[in-house]
C-alpha cells in the first residue's frame, strides 16, 4: 500500500538526524511486531520544515494483511508521541 504522497527528501541534513533517531526508536517501542514479523521499518526522509516524515515498510510487510492497520495506526500515533511530526507517509512497496 503506497500513498501518493510527494517524494522524500533527497538528503536529510545532520540536524535531522536527532529527528530520524526519534522516530525509528518510536516505532522500536511502539510497533515490535513489525520486526518479529520478519519486517522491518526505515525513516526513508524527514522535512523539518514542514514535519513531514517518510517510513517504508518492508520485508513481510509488504505482503502482510494487516499492514494497512498497522500504516493507519502509525501515521495517527508517531504526529502525537514526537515532536515536529506534523505528517506520516508511509510506503509498504
Amino acid at each position: 500500500m503506497s500513498t501518493d504522497a510527494p517524494e522524500p527528501p533527497a538528503e536529510a541534513a545532520d540536524s535531522d538526524d536527532a529527528l530520524a533517531d526519534e522516530v525509528a526508536s518510536f516505532l522500536r517501542t511502539n510497533f515490535p511486531q513489525i520486526a518479529m514479523h520478519g519486517g522491518d521499518a526505515a525513516v526513508d526522509g524527514i522535512d523539518p520544515e514542514s514535519g513531514e516524515v517518510w517510513i517504508r515498510l518492508s520485508g513481510a510487510c509488504g505482503g502482510c494483511g494487516i499492514s494497512p492497520m498497522t500504516t493507519q495506526a502509525i501515521q495517527r500515533h508517531l504526529p502525537m508521541e514526537v515532536a515536529g511530526v506534523t505528517r506520516v507517509h508511509v510506503d509498504t512497496g
